[in-house]
This record gives structure tokens, C-alpha cells and sequence, in this order.
């Protein structure tokens, strides 16, 4: 039969060891994102553009949706001009629709054609 003091210690044991998983999870957690933030917006973009059905890039890519998808180091979000530039590189050209009946504004960036 175990003593108080023993049933105790062995509790602590276990609470111990629980809470240290949790940080070896979190702090797991905490690299990835940071590493996936500190990956070149470049390479996250054309990542994330394979991931995206071809239908949906004919139709035009928003800017700000785009950015929403990707993590960044400014507010959380990639700085969009470095967006812009990036998909520039990636072979996109923003598209500009002065004359959209619901919008007043629309710029959608599409593949360039070949």
C-alpha cells in the first residue's frame, strides 16, 4: 500500500510530464508557423497557386483574397505590394475593370498569356 506522500509525488510525476507535452507540442507548433512565415513569399505563392483549381485562376485572382491566404510577417499577412510583385514574377499581370456594374473598381490578376 502506498504512503499519501508517494500517491502525491506519482501525481506530480504525471502532471509533470502532461504539461511538458503540451509545451514540446507548442513549441512544435510555434517553429512551423515561423518557418512557413520566414519561407520566401515566392515560393509560399507558387505553392499555394498549385493548390488552386485552374477554373477558379481563369476566373481571376483577387489580391486581397490571395493575401488572406498567406501568412506573413506584416500584421499577420503578406505586405501586398510584395504580393503584387511576387505574382509578377510568377507570371500574372493584374487586370484592371474600370467599368463593373456592382463595383466601382475591380483589379483580378490572371496568367499571361504565352
Amino acid at each position: 500500500m502506498a504512503s499519501y506522500l508517494e500517491t502525491i509525488r506519482a501525481r506530480c510525476d504525471e502532471i509533470t510530464e502532461a504539461q511538458t507535452q503540451i509545451d514540446m507540442l507548442a513549441d512544435a507548433k510555434a517553429t512551423a508557423e515561423w518557418s512557413e512565415r520566414l519561407t520566401p513569399l515566392e515560393d509560399r505563392l507558387a505553392k499555394l497557386l498549385t493548390t488552386i483549381p485552374p477554373e477558379i485562376k481563369n476566373q481571376g485572382l483577387s489580391l486581397p483574397a490571395i493575401r488572406n491566404m498567406l501568412a506573413g510577417k506584416w500584421r499577420g499577412k503578406c505586405h501586398p505590394g510584395e504580393l503584387g510583385i511576387a505574382l509578377r514574377r510568377l507570371g500574372y499581370e493584374r487586370r484592371r475593370n474600370w467599368s463593373a456594374g456592382t463595383q466601382s473598381f475591380s483589379a483580378l490578376w490572371f496568367m499571361r498569356k504565352k
